[in-house]
């Protein structure tokens, strides 16, 4: 390195290195033709939202952010309009000082998660550019602890004409390509009929694979127990969102009394809604870097679940660039207890020049490319 680097003038102090110079945002959406669903919603089109940063010297940094559950404009608007322009003409150094400056703007805000997903994808590309710049990856930025990460293979969804064979052959598959736990979904149909579907997943898969189970927040309380009490024999690594997210009276019931371990909640954002999960007596904390607020709040978010001696499992069901940011938060958190790997929403990855990770034996390799590791490649 040389003296006029701007890695090495940030780290003298001698200057705060190289400054944002443009923002801008893409949004994707893929149409499947045949329509799956969860116990919650149908679709056949998902939509996803990304956001780069670009340094005055040329580097990029990139982020994603939520947007399932209706249209992308608000999100992108947000991004746009509210939080971008405040990082022009800033260093991306250190990240979490520009973090909680979008963060202190939602206190008087009633934007909600949308602004919380704005302000992941702006974080995420913040952290791949620092990552970039200083030459490292951002897992050992955050003081990564290892360099491989368990994920587990996620999908188990509801089809029309789809036969209990047919689900047990699906999850069996993903066993075939290398995973060593699967999830699926339950809480669409009667309770019958579910604990069939998960018997004959566990039929296929073997008793040696781990198997979840995600409700998505179908159950009251009372129901949630009752299906835990059901699918105890059945050895279920965590019973996911059992009841509504607003329901932390429920939960807690839940939690206290489940025999299966209760794990939650994807879609929460802001500590104190993961202060109220932890004191609800979640088993397993369940958090995605591109809605919680970021690399930076996710790592907190880890750090919170550590304190209470609680696992995190870090959510990601849209494109490489979600399922990668998580990875990355998950090998610097050692109570970190897997990354979910979506099976049908697989975005962006032909994007990719280079892959920045290996699937090798249920676990995901991360190599040393600073950043992200990630390469994407447009056509613009």
């Amino acid at each position: 390195m040389t003296p006029t680097d701007p890695a090495l003038a940030h780290r003298s102090g001698s200057s705060r290195g190289p400054v944002i110079t443009a923002a801008r945002t893409r949004v994707f959406s893929r149409e499947t033709a045949r329509a799956q669903w969860n116990p919650r919603t149908r679709w056949n089109v998902k939509r996803v939202i990304l956001v780069e940063l670009e340094l005055e010297d040329g580097t990029t940094g990139i982020g994603e952010a939520y947007c399932d559950g209706g249209t992308t404009e608000p999100v992108v608007a947000l991004i746009e309009k509210d939080f971008a322009p405040g990082l022009i003409g800033q260093s991306p150094f250190p990240p979490r000082r520009l973090w909680q400056r979008m963060v202190d703007t939602t206190i008087v805000s009633c934007k909600g998660g949308a602004a919380f997903a704005a302000i992941s994808a702006l974080d995420t590309a913040l952290w791949d550019l620092a990552g970039k710049t200083l030459g490292q990856p951002v897992h050992w930025l955050l003081g990564g602890t290892r360099d491989t990460v368990p994920v587990y293979a996620s999908a188990g969804l509801y089809g029309e004409g789809k036969s209990l064979d047919d689900l047990g052959e699906e999850m069996a598959g993903y066993v075939r390509k290398g995973f060593r736990a699967v999830k699926m979904k339950i809480g669409g149909v009667p309770a019958a009929q579910d604990i069939a579907r998960v018997r004959s997943v566990r039929e296929a898969i073997g008793p040696d694979v781990q198997l979840m189970v995600d409700a998505l927040y179908a159950y009251s309380a009372p129901q949630a127990l009752d299906m835990a009490r059901r699918l105890e024999p059945l050895d279920i690594l965590f019973l996911e969102a059992p009841v509504h997210p607003g329901d932390l009276d429920g939960l807690r019931e839940v939690c206290a009394r489940s025999p299966v371990p209760v794990a939650g909640n994807e879609f929460a954002y802001g500590m104190d809604a993961f202060r109220d999960l932890v004191q609800a007596g979640v088993h397993v904390l369940h958090a995605d870097v591109i809605l919680c607020g970021g690399i930076t709040a996710a790592s907190r978010v880890a750090d919170l679940a550590d304190t209470f001696h609680r696992s995190i499992s870090f959510h990601a069901a849209s494109s490489l660039v979600c399922l990668t940011a998580n990875a990355h938060v998950a090998a610097a958190a050692p109570n970190a207890q897997s990354v979910e790997y979506h099976m049908l929403h697989d975005m962006l990855f032909d994007k990719a020049r280079i892959m920045p990770f290996e699937l090798v034996d249920g676990q995901l390799q991360l190599g040393t490319a600073p950043g992200l590791g990630l390469e994407m490649v447009f056509g613009d």
